[in-house]
Formats: structure tokens, sequence, C-alpha cells
């Protein structure tokens, strides 16, 4: 119920702020309050299809591209859990700069930590990582449940761990052309793997990520 309530204050609100008010804060905040209700939808009482998930996650990526251009951020995020549990992007908005340090929940879009700026923002996953669902599974265990049983984003997954995490999945479903999103996030395979590993590990960046035919390899950093 909160979720649709939500979800019918984000839309007016959003259209409001940029027709009437023009202001591209409050325009992004209603963008942002829309894709945390879409999110909170995704765990409804009944289950819903693998399908359909994917589907909603890939509305709410083009939902973050128009914020990401909004802003003209194209810089690669850094993936870390809040205190609250929840899994932030963290958008370095002046050029390159060093993962932030969490040591507080973030309280706007802006998280100022000296002199460097983050744009803050909610990754399509970040909820599904909160789910219950996953409360004492391991990696690769929360990986495998949420990429091939509940979204069938892949046919398998495989993960190694050494300095790096390389994650190779097979038979990738998801295709969704984001261009300016997928420098930021990664692809939104990419994007649900970083929530994941952010849950379990700390910090986590998007290194690189190789299309083999169908299959996809994916590297990322832990901090």
């Amino acid at each position: 119920m909160f979720g649709i309530s939500l979800l019918v204050f984000s839309i007016p609100f959003m259209i409001s702020a940029y027709l009437l008010l023009n202001n591209t804060t409050l325009t992004a905040l209603g963008i942002g309050l829309l894709i945390l209700s879409v999110s909170i939808l995704l765990t409804p009482a009944r289950a819903i299809p693998p399908h359909a998930v994917r589907a909603l996650l890939e509305g709410s990526v083009l939902s973050l591209e128009a914020i990401l251009e909004e802003f003209d951020v194209s810089e690669r995020g850094y993936y870390a859990l809040s205190p609250n549990g929840r899994v932030y992007v963290y958008v370095p908005i002046h050029g390159k700069a060093k993962p932030p340090s969490i040591a507080s929940e973030p309280s706007g879009l802006i998280y100022k930590e000296g002199e460097l700026e983050y744009l803050v923002l909610v990754p399509p996953a970040s909820e599904l990582v909160k789910s219950s669902e996953l409360s004492g599974m391991d990696v690769e265990s929360a990986l495998n449940y949420v990429l091939i049983d509940l979204m069938e984003i892949a046919d398998s997954v495989e993960i190694i761990m050494n300095d790096l995490v390389s994650v190779k999945l097979r038979k990738v479903k998801s295709q969704i052309s984001a261009g300016r999103f997928k420098n930021v996030f990664g692809s939104l395979e990419a994007s649900i793997i970083a929530c994941i590993l952010a849950n379990f590990l700390g910090i986590i960046r998007v290194m690189n990520e190789v299309d083999e035919d169908d299959d996809k390899i994916i590297v990322l950093e832990v901090l």
C-alpha cells in the first residue's frame, strides 16, 4: 500500500517540478521517488513473473538515465551499503574521485566529503538486496537467487573471487541501451551484481564487462 501511495505521489510531483517550477533538483527527487516506489512494489504479497521484474528494473534504468543527463555526470559510480541497509551509488560530480567513506546515511541527492562531491542515487536493485529471502545466503547463493530464480536474467552464474571479483553469466537475456547509465552504473546485470556484492563485501565498483555472444563476464573491484 505504501508503494502505491508513493507512486501516486511521485508522478504528479515530478511533472509539477519540471513543468511548473522548472526545478531540476525537485524533478530529480521526483524521479528518485518514482524509482523507489517501483522498487517497493517489486516485493508484493504474491510473486510476479521474472519477465515483469526485469521490465520494471529496465524502466527504472531509463529514469536514472534522465537524472544523469540532467546533472551531466558520467564517471563510474561506487556502490556502498548505508547504515540503514540500503545500497546507494555515489557518482563523482567533478571528474574522478576516490571512494567515499560512508560513515552516515546520505540525506539528499548531493553528498559532500571534504572537497569532494557525489551525486547519490538508488540503483535499480537496491530494494531487492534488502529482501528477507537473501538473509542467511552467501554471495553465490544470493547471485543465483536474484539473477536466475527471481529475474531469469541469465541461465547460469559463475563467480571467481581473487584480487578482483569476476562473474560469468551465460545466456544473458537483458538487453537495454542507456549509454550514460552504463558508464556510471554498468549494465543492468552488472548493477544488480554490484548491489549484491556491496551488501556482502563493502564498497564496489564495476571495472569492466566483456560480451561473448550471449554470455558476459563482469569484473568488479572491492574497495
